[in-house]
């Protein structure tokens, strides 16, 4: 029995307890088989290409019965749920309503692209705003993962889905027959090959959170550039073969800082469309970590840097509609309209670990007081929640919520939510804050005010701005 590649309403196939699966569209195509609809809703199947009788699909279908009994809880991952028996080997698994493919996001950008439409499709999927959101989110989901002792394997476009809706940023993974231990056997070659990591495609290594943090930076960097990271002039118009050795490893990334043989002409502006953060962990995964694994940055780390980017968006509010999400620049310039925001609307709080100068011995001064950790948090058109370490920061999932920041045309809202310290500097005079207030907008003197998450006569956090 093939496996469909159209609708069609007689391709059935039976679990173990002979309950039915119509096999209603194909999702994606893979190495092992098909993903399919059916005719429930959010359920779908994978089916293997081989009969059970192929050795290999007998263990894959083992390695399916293994997968399902992971500590998979509370993860975004469409598990096994029951098991296909016949015609031909696979697995139910559930997915929640409203996903699609990443695939269709790329698709949408690269075309209009290609069709001389210049960034409407990255617009109209949500701009940088949300892929910012969705990759957080992603990166999160696959730290968690490992943090189980588990690698993904398989990272590619279409086996992460994500909402239809661009007000939301869920995120799924589908396929989670790649799952395993962190560390796969070399023999077991499951990868998608625009996605694997170099020493996967060279037969080096089996998979691990190493190849799966590699995998996750080709997509991210993919989403935000709209380029592939290892593919430049040198290889896009070159011969054929030379693709497969930019995958292998053999050439530098296109944006290597001293070796500039691939080079690539198009694509986006990293300046505007990476922060500083991630354009140093792409730096690191793509130049040292193409041959050195161990030092990719690991998904906690691109996780934080996400989240932290997240906290730098800013919204175009030109008249014309632009509406363009845009990391916040000193300029305040969006770079899809030019159009120069109003300095009122945008706050920057920078952190810093405050301690008494009782705590730093003989000898200090004022100034060793303030400890800069490089962590920065926009205030603009939505609520901020501020917790007792910043976004960005290893703490930050755990931490408590200290307090929320609201700014409106009338001035600056600061709400305490919680019994953690919270107290405002202005000048030598400190103020608890014990309920929410109002920073008047006519005050504004352009000054130095700060907000301390902590007991003053001890080390805490501190945001300071201007005011």
């Amino acid at each position: 029995m093939k496996t469909p590649e159209k609708k069609s309403s007689n391709r059935t196939v039976w679990d173990e307890k002979n309950t039915p699966y119509e096999l209603t569209g194909k999702i994606g195509e893979g190495g092992q088989g098909m993903v399919c609809s059916t005719q429930y809703p959010n359920v779908l199947v994978k089916v293997s290409k081989h009969p059970s009788s192929d050795p290999q699909t007998r263990a894959w279908h083992k390695h399916v019965q293994w997968v399902a009994r992971q500590p998979l809880e509370n993860l975004h991952i469409a598990r096994p749920q029951a098991m296909i028996v016949k015609p031909r080997p696979g697995y139910v698994m559930e997915l929640m309503d409203g996903l699609e493919p990443l695939q269709a996001m790329l698709d949408s950008s690269f075309n209009a692209l290609r069709d001389g439409n210049g960034l409407t499709g990255f617009r109209n999927t949500g701009g940088l705003s949300r892929r910012v959101r969705v990759l957080a989110r992603l990166a999160r989901l696959l730290a968690s993962l490992h943090g189980r002792a588990l690698a993904y394997g398989d990272l590619s476009p279409t086996n992460i889905f994500v909402s239809r809706s661009h007000e939301h940023a869920e995120v799924w993974l589908i396929d989670c027959d790649n799952i395993s231990v962190l560390c796969r056997e070399g023999a077991q070659k499951i990868y998608t090959r625009e996605y694997g990591a170099p020493e996967v495609l060279r037969r080096d290594s089996g998979i691990n959170s190493l190849t799966d943090s590699w995998s996750f930076a080709v997509i991210a960097f993919q989403m935000l550039t709209l380029l592939h990271p290892l593919r430049g002039d040198l290889v896009d118009n070159g011969d054929p073969d030379l693709v497969e050795q930019a995958l292998r490893g053999d050439f530098p990334w296109i944006d290597h800082l001293s070796d500039d043989r691939n080079r690539a002409s198009h694509g986006l502006s990293r300046a505007d469309h990476l922060t500083t953060r991630l354009r140093a962990q792409f730096e690191q995964c793509f130049n040292v970590g193409m041959h050195e694994p161990g030092e990719r940055p690991s998904m906690a780390a691109w996780a934080e840097a996400f989240e932290a980017a997240e906290m730098m968006l800013a919204r175009c509010s030109q008249d014309d509609g632009c509406g363009s999400s845009f990391f916040f620049n000193t300029r305040r310039q969006c770079p899809f309209c030019d159009f120069v925001q109003a300095p009122e609307r945008f706050l920057v709080l920078r952190h810093f670990v405050y301690a008494p100068l009782s705590d730093l011995g003989e000898g200090a001064k004022g100034r060793d007081q303030w400890l800069p950790t490089q962590h920065y948090q926009l205030v603009s058109d939505a609520q901020v929640e501020l917790r007792s370490s910043p976004i960005g920061s290893s703490f930050y999932v755990e931490s408590p919520v200290v307090g929320r920041l609201d700014l409106f045309e009338q001035g600056l809202w600061i709400e305490p939510l919680s019994s953690h310290p919270m107290s405002l500097q202005r000048d030598k005079s400190v103020e608890r804050v014990k309920r929410r207030m109002l920073l008047k907008t006519e005050w504004k003197k352009d000054s130095n005010l700060v907000l301390h998450l902590g007991d003053v006569g001890k080390a805490h956090a501190a945001w300071r701005f201007k005011w």
